[in-house]
């Protein structure tokens, strides 16, 4: 049985410079930024690696990556390999601990897991608990990117 999966949630794009990126889109389309409070939490718990901007192009929520000098994780790996380009799309599903052992069987193993702290994102009166870390998956031989995988946050 296949597994349900959310709209797209946004299309990761590693670049060198967030704010260049994001103002070429600004002028040239009128795009806007985005989920400024996830934008914010996501830049204070990247822990000075990473900087982070979203920006809205038309339906699409593009989440801009910018590795930091000090980083040595995926993204600067993915930035010094390869260039700027499309790091993963993100989606959520109801399981992402079922869903990512569906993947692996299939060949597409789960490369890092990222524990996110929701309740400092969401508060605690309304994040879970439990929810399970956030799961980037080695797709990109098969579809020809990553998946980023997570489950609902949000309390019922």
């Amino acid at each position: 049985m296949p597994v349900n999966v959310s709209p797209l949630v946004h299309i990761e794009i590693v670049v060198r410079d967030v704010n260049a990126a994001a103002a070429f889109l600004e002028k040239v389309f009128g795009a806007e930024r985005t989920q400024q409070d996830q934008v914010r939490f996501l830049n204070e718990t990247s822990l000075g690696l990473l900087k982070v901007e979203h920006v809205q192009l038309g339906n699409v929520v593009l989440q801009f990556i910018e590795p930091l000098p000090e980083g040595g994780d995926v993204w600067a790996e993915h930035l010094r390999k390869k260039g700027p380009g499309v790091h993963n799309l993100t989606f959520q599903v109801n399981n992402v601990l079922e869903t990512a052992a569906i993947l692996d069987k299939e060949g597409a193993p789960t490369l890092f897991t990222m524990p996110l702290n929701w309740e400092r994102l969401y508060g605690p009166d309304k994040a879970r608990k439990d929810a399970p870390p956030v799961h980037m998956v080695g797709s990109e031989e098969i579809v020809g990117f990553r998946l980023e995988l997570y489950e609902n946050a949000m309390k019922d």
